[in-house]
């Protein structure tokens, strides 16, 4: 299993931050792997809210779909994707800090085929690519700037 796990302060109220990132329709904005993402059906978020993506990952192109399997708003959401072979899940937790919020973006995956063999010289470009994703999703709510 590979898990990995990283934080950032934003200076951004907890239920911004949270509305924000629990809607998939926004990755594109700051998660620099997702091209597109849109939900099944119209609708409130909610858990078992169906989406579809596409990705842009260090190896190419890819399609996959998922499900949000925790919603408990404003604080946190788990979306359960399917890419291929792959499984990830993946955890955001939002709560209060210092007059704005501590977001927490954790990704748990089995890994398969080349992944499964390559996984203990992944997991440092993995996490730094999480704290990548972070920093731009605080540049983005802090200044506005897509």
């Amino acid at each position: 299993m590979i898990s990995i796990e990283s934080s950032e302060w934003i200076g951004r109220p907890t239920e911004e931050v949270f509305a924000f990132v629990s809607d998939i329709r926004n990755d594109p904005q700051w998660h620099t792997d997702v091209l597109e993402a849109e939900y099944e059906a119209p609708g409130p978020l909610a858990t078992g809210t169906a989406f579809r993506a596409k990705f842009k990952p260090f190896m190419g192109l890819s399609e996959g779909t998922g499900t949000i399997t925790a919603y408990e708003p404003p604080r946190r959401v788990v979306l359960t994707e399917r890419m291929g072979k792959f499984e990830p899940v993946l955890t955001l937790t939002v709560e209060p800090d210092g007059g704005g919020s501590r977001i927490t973006r954790r990704l748990d995956m089995e890994p398969h085929g080349m992944l499964r063999i390559m996984a203990p010289f992944t997991g440092g470009m993995m996490r730094r690519r999480n704290e990548g994703f972070l920093s731009n999703l605080k540049r983005v709510l802090e200044t506005g700037r897509r």
